[in-house]
């Protein structure tokens, strides 16, 4: 069976630029001298997390021609045909230097690690220090640790926060020397909101729930019965699930202008309007340095995926 696999519904296009939601705003409130000075820029669909592309696409057009009306035009960068293109499509035209500026998922920033520029990522506010994921279980079942989980029925948030989670299963039970997650738990599937992933555990309907430590404690908050009686069983470390990064050795002008627009944003009234959307405040420039606890899970896990044969791949 196809583990995470998620079905688009047309409420998840309120996801649906996820972190290059910036990105997306600042083409049509930067201004450059000249044509020279445009960056293209693109989205990668597996940023999408699962929501319908025919809608997203139709939603971030929609917005670009307001902004577009109200700032006449003016833009340092042009956005690709179709607004976002496949995982190998946004690999392969980084490389040839076609696409300079791109939101990505941590999965591909890694493949892309040689060629961004350290000096100019751009992060959503909340995920400036990375995220954290919970797996959460019922307090009076039967888990009281991982390993307690083998054949559970697991259930996940289908949100493009948790793109990193499973590369953060599968690192931590190699850690633990257990099976890989498709042959160790009896199912993962992903729900459309918080509370389809965390109630069905709260009424013993699923075995665990993994959530962001983020939703976690908004679902306590609000619902102080579930902080009660369910526990977190196990905490990921900081990740930072998705990124927006330029290429190295691109159009300084236009980089400049593009950076400065994204991290400005919010000057607008509908700037602002935006980032509440995706529950920001807005969006900031960190060092490349925060993504390295990404990355070293996303390469075990790629490690691990590449294993063929060993004693994790045998049926327990």
């Amino acid at each position: 069976m196809n583990h995470f696999s998620e079905q688009v519904t047309r409420r998840q296009c309120l996801a649906l630029l996820a972190g290059a939601s910036a990105a997306a705003l600042a083409p049509k409130l930067c201004r450059a001298a000249s044509d020279r000075n445009l960056l293209l820029l693109a989205i990668s669909t597996d940023t999408l997390a699962g929501v319908n592309i025919v809608d997203a696409r139709a939603s971030y057009l929609a917005l670009i021609n307001q902004y577009n009306s109200v700032q006449g035009g003016k833009v340092s960068c042009e956005v690709v045909p179709g607004v976002f293109i496949s995982s190998s499509e946004i690999l392969r035209d980084v490389r040839q230097g076609t696409v300079e500026c791109f939101g990505v998922t941590a999965v591909e920033y890694a493949k892309l690690i040689d060629l961004v520029d350290p000096e100019t990522l751009v992060l959503q506010d909340y995920l400036a220090d990375g995220i954290q994921y919970v797996l959460v279980v019922h307090k009076n079942s039967s888990f009281k640790k991982i390993a307690d989980l083998r054949g559970a029925q697991v259930l996940t948030h289908r949100h493009r926060d948790l793109v990193m989670a499973p590369c953060w299963l599968e690192t931590m039970l190699a850690g633990m020397n257990l099976p890989r997650s498709e042959r160790f738990f009896g199912s993962i599937s992903s729900r459309d909101s918080i509370s389809q992933v965390v109630l069905p555990v709260f009424f013993r309907r699923a075995d665990a729930a993994i959530l962001s430590s983020r939703s976690w404690a908004t679902a306590a908050e609000l619902n102080p019965q579930l902080g009660h009686d369910l526990q977190i069983s196990a905490v990921s470390p900081r990740v930072v699930p998705i990124a927006i990064g330029f290429r190295r050795n691109c159009n300084p002008i236009g980089r400049k202008l593009l950076l400065e627009s994204m991290l400005n944003v919010t000057n607008t009234v509908a700037g602002r309007q935006m980032a509440a959307l995706y529950q920001a405040n807005g969006f900031v420039r960190r060092p490349i340095s925060i993504m390295a606890g990404t990355l070293e899970i996303v390469r075990e896990s790629e490690r691990l995926s590449a294993q063929q044969t060993g004693p994790r791949n045998k049926r327990p």
